[in-house]
């Protein structure tokens, strides 16, 4: 029995075979290999939620900055004259107008957004893949509008914003005798115009504002190929409509 005992512990004590190191190398890499494929997976999911969320968190902060403000458009302080629009602008005309821009990438409107007694004129748009929001002061003692720090960014890799209003075009509005929405009775009372560009005299009638923005992620998704773009980016769009509080009255 002794001599049984101390012939296995010789056995064993001679260590692994070649065969068996081999197996043990292949088994221990392919264990290594899983665990890092695993690990590389959940990282890239990960980046791609992270991603996600901070774009989201952008998209819904700006679009409650614009809605908070735009809703206040037309807004006019009671005792305060203006004597014209921003001198230099893109839209500048030289007239002073509850709405001084209504393109398809920007928007531009005069009121007292922030309640503190000094009129403003403000203006969204975006420039080099950003939500820029640029305000004006008017000084009441000199008669003209003092910058109010010039453009700040609102959000990063903004790929589109797309613009577009809503005209009254009944017989208080634009008056065109059209059917302007598409439901055969032409002149309705409360019948909307959609414009992406509307003329100087349409922005008096302007009702509402229809903005789409849409935000690319900042990192590829090798593992995604978008739909209509065919590339690895994932993007957000978020559409909303504001109704300023104070135009036509």
């Amino acid at each position: 029995m002794f001599n049984t005992l101390k012939l296995i512990v010789r056995e064993h004590s001679k260590g692994f075979t070649l065969v068996e190191f081999m197996i043990a190398v292949t088994v221990s890499s392919a264990l290594a290999a899983g665990a890092y494929n695993l690990f590389i997976a959940q990282r890239r999911a990960y980046s791609t939620q992270d991603d996600l969320a901070h774009m989201y968190q952008a998209m819904r902060s700006s679009e409650q900055s614009m809605v908070r403000e735009i809703r206040m458009a037309g807004y006019k302080l009671k005792g305060v004259t203006i004597w014209g629009d921003v001198a230099g602008a893109d839209f500048t005309d030289g007239e002073k107008e509850d709405v001084e821009e209504a393109a398809p990438g920007a928007f531009t409107f005069t009121a007292d957004v922030d309640g503190d007694g000094v009129m403003e004129t403000v203006r969204y748009t975006v420039k080099n893949n950003e939500l820029v929001r640029q305000i004006w002061r008017w000084d009441t003692a000199a008669k003209s509008w003092r910058s109010g720090g010039g453009a700040r960014s609102m959000a990063v890799n903004v790929e589109d914003l797309s613009m577009s209003y809503l005209i009254l075009a009944d017989d208080d509005g634009i008056d065109n005798d059209l059917d302007d929405d598409g439901d055969s009775i032409a002149d309705e009372l409360g019948e909307m115009l959609l414009s992406d560009r509307p003329s100087k005299a349409e922005r008096r009638y302007l009702r509402a504002v229809k903005i789409t923005m849409t935000m690319k992620a900042p990192r590829p998704d090798k593992l995604y190929t978008h739909p209509l773009h065919g590339d690895h980016y994932r993007r957000l769009t978020l559409s909303t409509t504001i109704t300023p509080r104070n135009l036509g009255l």
